[in-house]
């Protein structure tokens, strides 16, 4: 809900100030602003409102170098409209299209950058490089080069580059991101507590400790992991991409036999069984 100031007006008091503010930004916020309280070119056809709460939201800084750029003519006297295009001329920097997509191709997801996050800065980056029809391919293209994670990155590039559009690679991206903080998971055991035992316990636990270890090397049948049992699985309800049935993944189907009748070796990655 909008806040109320003290003279009925909603959404606060607005302030600009151009040594720490981007004008763009408060140019939209200055027009929900009036847009809020029902401020328009119907309701204010003159402009004089929107002139005098343009310039009141202005710090005392900013009004002086506005006042200077407006010499000689006094901005009280000012149409609103022209005010707005001398403020828009001077606090927006002109762009090069070529220093722009320099920026954009040369853009990587940094460390710790969640997916989101990285997409949401290659859109940004690509805002004034001029890339018209082709924005779309442009900004799946740096997203996916771009990637930090490995895994991520070869998922992708699987793909059909003429049907991958950049919302499905964000898609992808965060999939096999959770499978595999999923399988990371999974793979963490705890360390036997022998502290609180006595020698003799102690030498016993270690035992049975090593037995089930050996007993470990078996590998899990849903899975291949040897980290536990198949009843103890955390895939045993998925569905076999190979065969189709349910109780393993695909790295461990039966059915994927080589001529000699011998088992391949389990060495795909999970994250294939796991995603689209």
């Amino acid at each position: 809900m909008c806040s109320s100031s003290a003279n009925g007006m909603f959404g606060g008091n607005l302030t600009f100030d151009h040594r720490i503010q981007e004008w763009g930004i408060f140019k939209s916020r200055f027009n929900q602003f009036c847009l809020a309280n029902d401020i328009n070119e119907d309701t204010d056809k003159a402009g004089l409102k929107r002139r005098a709460l343009l310039l009141t939201s202005l710090v005392e800084e900013t009004y002086r170098v506005v006042r200077d750029l407006a010499s000689p003519t006094s901005l009280e006297d000012q149409e609103y409209t022209a005010l707005l295009t001398l403020l828009e001329k001077h606090f927006v920097p002109k762009k090069s299209s070529f220093a722009e997509r320099y920026n954009f191709y040369k853009a990587e997801q940094r460390a710790g950058e969640e997916l989101a996050e990285w997409a949401a800065r290659v859109r940004s980056l690509a805002q004034h490089c001029g890339f018209g029809a082709e924005l779309q391919t442009a900004l799946r293209d740096r997203f996916v080069l771009g990637l930090e994670n490995v895994k991520e990155k070869e998922k992708l590039f699987s793909e059909s580059i003429s049907s991958l559009t950049f919302d499905r690679a964000l898609e992808l991206a965060a999939s096999v991101r959770c499978a595999r903080l999923a399988l990371g998971g999974a793979r963490q055991e705890p360390a036997p507590q022998l502290y609180a035992l006595r020698p003799g316990a102690q030498r016993a636990a270690a035992a049975a400790a090593a037995g089930a270890s050996h007993s470990d090397s078996a590998r899990c049948e849903v899975c291949g992991y040897k980290s536990h049992s198949k009843d103890q699985c955390r895939f045993v309800n998925l569905t076999c991409k190979n065969c189709h049935k349910r109780g393993h993944l695909k790295r461990m189907c039966k059915l994927r036999v080589k001529s000699n009748n011998f088992m391949e070796t389990v060495d795909g990655d999970i994250v294939e069984d796991l995603t689209n």
